[in-house]
């Protein structure tokens, strides 16, 4: 989430937006990354033809340089914005199939050619790379159907050529030349058959990603189609009420590894007295800003109260739950509101035997009070909150054990 929640009217598109990394978000332009590819696969493919010089087949000879050529186009297209990044996508697809299939077809059919092994199994493995593609340029449904016209297409190819293959001319060959003829079939259909099944795994493969990646964001974010009433107005973010329905079929449902945090400005009562609500708004929409583009795809964060926040995460362990609310410290440390450096103090909590959501909400806000009152702008687990004796004389029955 790039660009943050600029309002309460983005707050939802926001914290959807596409993310890069696991801790910091970065955003994905696929023009640049295309005025950066182009021409090195330009480079590429001529760099292939130059080694081959002399021996390339007649088909390389034309396709190649006219692949070089569309490529050095469409690099000049996406950077200077003439064409928009879909039109790029499908010209490039849509020739680099021309040419896959052009040239299977060329090297299958193509009456004695010489080294016909050597270029199946050169082409063989850009099959299963562009189906692959299809899911990194289009959604999962179209790239799903894309695959499957494009395998579908080799295959047909590829029964072509065994049906031609187990005909040959008897009065053009004596015994010798069938035997060698019907081997060199054999170990080319075999080469075939394993390319197919390259790319029926791959197309498998990206679509059990793929749906795995849907199924993460709309399981993780299933307040998104929450009312406004349960969204917070300053921030977008669910408010509590969204959070604890959350929370509760989280719990219910899996609750191992699931950990929750409470996240308080720190003295932000002082702060409104000195400098008015209006600042103190202006803060804490920074602060959410901050939090939202800071965690991870799957965790979730939510208003709690005037002066708390929410962090619902996934971890291994408390101490990575710790970890993941350091860094959210120390970011939102790290970026100013004009001349104020915000802090916050945190209280953590992972899912232990507790009865319920409630539970934990009350176990890490005992947390964040702990650290509040150790001096603020700290992070508090609960298991060591637990592990402290409560007064005194729990503390001298601790010292005599």
């Amino acid at each position: 989430m790039r660009d943050g929640l600029h309002s309460a009217a983005s707050g939802l598109h926001a914290v959807t937006a596409t993310k890069g990394s696991s801790v910091f978000r970065l955003g994905h332009d696929r023009r640049a990354t295309y005025c950066l590819t182009l021409p090195l696969a330009a480079v590429g493919a001529l760099a292939s033809l130059v080694l081959r010089l002399g021996r390339s087949p007649t088909f390389d000879q034309v396709g190649l340089p006219a692949l070089v050529l569309l490529l050095l186009g469409l690099w000049v297209l996406a950077c200077t914005r003439r064409a928009s990044v879909e039109f790029i996508d499908n010209v490039l697809l849509g020739s680099a199939w021309a040419f896959l299939l052009g040239r299977l077809a060329f090297t299958l059919f193509t009456p004695g050619l010489p080294d016909r092994a050597e270029l199946v199994a050169a082409t063989a493995p850009w099959l299963p790379i562009l189906l692959m593609a299809h899911g990194w340029g289009f959604g999962e449904r179209r790239a799903l159907n894309l695959s499957l016209v494009a395998l579908a297409a080799t295959g047909l190819l590829v029964l072509a050529y065994d049906f031609v293959a187990q005909a040959p001319d008897p009065s053009s060959l004596d015994g010798l030349a069938l035997g060698t003829e019907a081997t060199t079939h054999s170990a080319l259909l075999n080469t075939l058959m394993q390319m197919l099944l390259a790319g029926g795994v791959a197309v498998l493969g990206q679509r059990a990603w793929l749906r795995h990646l849907r199924d993460q964001a709309t399981g993780n974010r299933t307040w998104l189609a929450t009312r406004g009433a349960e969204q917070d107005p300053l921030t977008g973010l669910p408010n509590r009420v969204a959070l604890e329905k959350l929370l509760t079929g989280l719990t219910a449902r899996r609750p191992s590894g699931l950990a929750v945090a409470v996240l308080s400005l720190d003295h932000l009562k002082r702060l409104e007295e000195e400098r008015g609500e209006a600042f103190t708004e202006r803060l804490t929409a920074h602060v959410a800003r901050t939090l939202s583009a800071t965690v991870r795809d799957q965790d979730v964060v939510g208003r709690l109260s005037h002066t708390e926040f929410v962090l619902l995460l996934r971890v291994p362990d408390a101490r990575a739950a710790r970890a993941a609310c350091e860094r959210l410290r120390v970011r939102v440390a790290s970026l100013p509101l004009g001349t104020l450096m915000p802090t916050i103090s945190v209280g953590v909590t992972v899912w232990a035997q507790h009865l319920g959501g409630q539970d934990m909400l009350e176990d890490a806000s005992r947390a964040l009070r702990q650290a509040q009152d150790d001096g603020h702008n700290r992070v508090q687990l609960a298991g060591d909150l637990r592990s402290r004796p409560a007064d005194l004389s729990d503390l001298e029955e601790a010292a005599a054990l």
